[in-house]
């Protein structure tokens, strides 16, 4: 069964430290994976942890942890 808290755009918006209005965008662009209920539209704590790891970069170099 899930259990998992799903994150609204606000709280993702906090999380990022972005705007609302681009944090929106990137659920509209589909660059964080979004759930869709309704007219609701929410990102599980996983994808966004996705998110975050992929778009990591030390000294200015990208490094991928997922082993892509």
């Amino acid at each position: 069964m899930i259990t998992e808290r799903l994150l609204t755009a606000l709280e993702v918006e906090n999380i990022l430290g972005v705007s609302r209005s681009k944090a929106y965008h990137m659920m509209r662009q589909r660059e964080i994976p979004t759930i869709t209920i309704g007219k609701n539209v929410r990102v599980s704590n996983e994808d966004l942890e996705g998110y975050i790891l992929n778009n990591r970069e030390y000294n200015g170099e990208e490094h991928d942890f997922l082993g892509k």
